[in-house]
């Protein structure tokens, strides 16, 4: 099972988010549904891990996350990029995110060492791409501010189109 932890956006950051998808010049667009910011990506792992780490984040409470996305943010490489907004959570992000870090050690998971860069992706450009038409058009973006309610366990279906997103457990904040 390919899985990972995120952030779930508002129905109304998502359609905010399709609209400045629209104006990006290359680059292959996340669908909607799929729109959110990750706290921790697991690869593929054994069922019996995800059901752990469900029992583990069903007890993890924490407050509600306003994050305000502004500001070009580009990763990858020359295997792939991803363009998409920066995200400022603040303290409450840093917190949700070490405490679901926190959960994923007690389930048995060594994570990787990776600095933790708050971004919601917009659009996966190949590698090798020219992502500067892209970061041109996210240069200036800032969205109102929004307010997250719950992060989620997802399994991630890969096809030809891109990744499904299938939704294993939610949690609330708050």
């Amino acid at each position: 099972m390919r899985l990972f932890i995120a952030l779930t956006l508002p129905p109304e950051t998502r359609a905010a988010l399709t609209d400045l998808q629209a104006q990006l010049p290359i680059g292959r667009p996340v669908p909607e549904e799929n729109l959110h910011l990750t706290l921790a990506f697991l690869g593929d792992q054994p069922e019996q891990i995800a059901q752990a780490l469900h029992e583990g984040l069903e007890t993890l409470r924490a407050p509600q996350i306003p994050l305000t996305l502004s500001g070009a943010a580009l990763l990858g490489g020359r295997d792939g990029q991803v363009v998409g907004l920066e995200v400022d959570g603040d303290a409450p992000l840093m917190e949700l995110y070490d405490r679901v870090r926190s959960r994923l050690r007690g389930a048995g998971l060594t994570l990787e060492r990776r600095r933790f860069r708050p971004h919601v992706t917009l659009a996966r450009l190949k590698g090798g791409a020219n992502a500067s038409g892209a970061l041109a058009a996210l240069a200036g973006a800032r969205m109102p501010t929004a307010v997250c309610t719950n992060f989620a366990l997802f399994q991630s279906h890969l096809n030809s189109d891109g990744a499904v997103h299938e939704l294993l457990g939610s949690y609330p904040l708050g």
